[in-house]
């Protein structure tokens, strides 16, 4: 189904963008001009943040250029960020500057837009990828944790700048949400582990909406939940469940304009709409009908692989999502944007206006 509509809302599929260029893509973030930064982290290659371009018109995209290596080899650390030790999450663009979480680092690592580091704000408390310190054991169960463990991160992951310019941050394993100046100066925090509202368990995907109000993606809770400024909780939506309203596991969350929620339900390989209220409208399951221009490209340059598609039974579950792990509404052109990490690509929808159903009885 290329077009999705339900309840005066209707998302036209507009195409697919990526391929092997993307590999281990798992997040993305926009920036001025149609500038996208996308977050490739891969276990065997070069993870790292790549920079590119989506036009407005079909195939109207750039080369993806990398402009933050978190290579293995890299010498750590370099004017261009390499660090041997590092696993990029999730980034957010403001003012000419990236803010990028480092799971592996326990900070946040910022860099200009030609992938030069300016610098490192937050210090980790853990003592190893085994071994966790009381402090972070103390910032995961109460919800004052100790004056030490504030401005500190345990895999933080999603992140998004207020409208004050500040730096809102999902401390996943802290299961709290963070809030710092962009040097890094603590401000407040809320939320403590739990399934009561206002509690979290592994939060992941943060945004906010026109007001500044906050929307988190608690992932282990299968719900969505969204808070006012001060981090008072306002709503809940969604639970773990097979109906069509219901998430399972969701990994990322964001609201357009009019105030329509998308949230990828990361395992059941979806998206689900909300409106502003948190009731129900309809779910997305990908329309990619065809390759993208790189994967055409991959597939053209490869007679394996062109004899292993035609091997195939069908190519139909290509056009689903895989694991859909970020998503963002780009306000400037009204559409969609969700990274499908297990097929290393993004898929787009436009929002359409005032759409109405095609007549066929003429």
């Amino acid at each position: 189904m290329l077009t999705a509509e339900a309840k005066g809302r209707a998302l036209d599929f507009n195409r697919v963008i990526g391929g092997r260029p993307f590999r281990g893509l798992i997040h993305l973030s926009l920036g001025d001009d149609d500038q996208v930064y996308a977050i490739c982290r891969d276990a065997y290659n070069t993870s790292g943040v790549y920079k590119f371009y989506i036009g407005p018109n079909i195939e109207d995209e750039s080369e993806q250029e990398d402009v933050l290596s978190f290579g293995p080899d890299d010498p750590a650390p370099t004017s261009k960020g390499g660090f041997t030790d590092s696993w990029p999450a999730c980034s957010a663009y403001y003012n000419k500057e990236v803010f990028v979480t480092d799971e592996l680092r326990n900070t946040i690592r910022v860099f200009d837009t030609e992938g030069n580091t300016l610098r490192e704000l937050g210090l980790s408390n853990q003592n190893s990828l085994d071994e966790i310190t009381v402090s972070s054991i103390h910032g995961s169960s109460s919800s004052n944790p100790p004056s030490n463990d504030l401005g500190k991160f345990n895999r933080p992951s999603g992140i998004v700048v207020d409208n004050e310019g500040n730096l809102l941050i999902s401390d996943t394993q802290n299961h709290r949400i963070q809030k710092i100046s962009r040097d890094g100066t603590y401000i407040s925090s809320f939320g403590s582990q739990g399934t009561a509202d206002g509690e979290f368990n592994a939060p992941w995907g943060i945004c906010l909406d026109e007001e500044g109000d906050i929307f988190v993606a608690d992932h282990l809770n299968n719900r969505v939940q969204k808070f006012d400024t001060s981090g008072k909780h306002i709503m809940t939506l969604g639970e773990k469940g097979t109906k069509p309203e219901l998430l399972d596991h969701p990994s990322d969350v964001t609201v357009d304009p009019e105030g329509d929620i998308y949230v990828t339900s990361w395992a059941s390989n979806k998206v689900n709409i909300y409106n502003s209220e948190g009731t129900y409208l309809l779910e997305l399951f990908g329309s990619a009908q065809e390759l993208s221009k790189w994967q055409r490209q991959y597939v053209n340059a490869s007679p394996d692989v062109q004899k292993a598609r035609r091997r195939v039974s069908s190519l139909e579950p290509e056009k689903f999502f895989a694991l859909p792990t970020s998503v963002q509404f780009d306000k400037e052109k009204s559409r969609l944007l969700v990274v499908d990490s297990q097929r290393w690509r993004i898929q787009i929808f436009e929002k359409l206006s005032n759409y109405t159903e095609p007549q066929f009885n003429i």
